[in-house]
């Protein structure tokens, strides 16, 4: 049974909100917005307390200082959290996201991850960083790429296997005009600047004891799935689910899927949660 999720607004951010159980913090990457983790969440309410903000300049929520860097947007997370009153919490989170996630645990200690979602996302520092993302960086290809409608449908043709369910029309509605220039600003980092950023967290895995759960699709063409069997031998906890017929935007792919083992990976004995 699918249950509801209410827009509110505090900490800095704007944010979905529901449920009365453990709290789970759910982060989108770049583009996107709360809205991606949508169709996971209403599908989570009933164990949960879901918490999918809009990142700093995506969707709903005003851009910070600067905003395209990782510190930036895990201070804005914590800010939320400060405000929610939360220090012990589930944290997952999708590409962009997934990064904003570790960051967020490493730059702030006092917060306990009961548990650790990632879904497709880029955290060993000797990996080398997307073939969109290395195009991006190049003089006017990066506005090409992520300014414009037209650059972001390509990479949603490319990006996304199944589109029966996730929808261009779906898709679109990330692309706000401060979304875009956000999804801009981060993919013009440098490659190097990117491997300088991730290689703090890849030493910090190891680290991590508490339970996670990696989410991959099988024909992802920006993050193939080695990259995943990589970070469940590199995680001291981690079991890894690979999704067939599915790219590289997972919670939208396969929402149904990736709520039942979000789910099946955090509690022993789960109630049905397919609508």
């Amino acid at each position: 049974m699918e249950g509801r999720l209410h827009r509110r607004k505090g900490g800095g951010l704007s944010f979905l909100m529901g449920g009365d159980g453990p709290p789970l913090l759910l982060l989108h990457g770049a583009p996107g917005s709360a809205q991606s983790w949508f169709k996971v969440g209403v599908r989570l309410v009933n164990r949960f307390r879901v918490i999918i903000p809009d990142l700093a300049g995506f969707g709903m929520s005003e851009p910070g200082t600067d905003g395209a860097s990782l510190l930036d947007q895990a201070q804005a997370v914590r800010n939320l959290l400060h405000h929610l009153q939360l220090k012990t919490l589930y944290v997952g989170g999708h590409d962009f996201g997934a990064l904003v996630a570790l960051t967020l645990l490493q730059t702030y200690p006092d917060l306990h991850a009961r548990g650790l979602i990632l879904a497709a996302g880029n955290l060993l520092g000797d990996a080398q960083p997307m073939h969109v993302m290395r195009l991006a960086a190049l003089p006017g290809l990066g506005t090409l790429l992520a300014g414009n409608r037209w650059g972001l449908r390509l990479l949603y043709q490319r990006a996304v296997i199944n589109q029966e369910e996730f929808a261009w029309a779906d898709y679109r509605r990330h692309l706000t005009k401060q979304g875009m220039v956000q999804t801009r600003r981060i993919l013009h980092q440098r490659p190097g600047e990117l491997r300088q950023a991730v290689a703090p967290l890849s030493e910090f895995l190891p680290q991590l004891e508490c339970p996670a759960l990696l989410l991959w699709g099988d024909e992802d063409p920006l993050l193939p799935v080695e990259i995943g069997v990589r970070l469940r031998a590199t995680l001291p906890d981690a079991l890894l689910k690979v999704y067939a017929y599915t790219g590289h935007f997972v919670p939208e792919e396969r929402p149904i899927e990736t709520a039942e083992d979000i789910v099946l990976r955090f509690y022993q004995e789960p109630p049905s949660i397919v609508p």
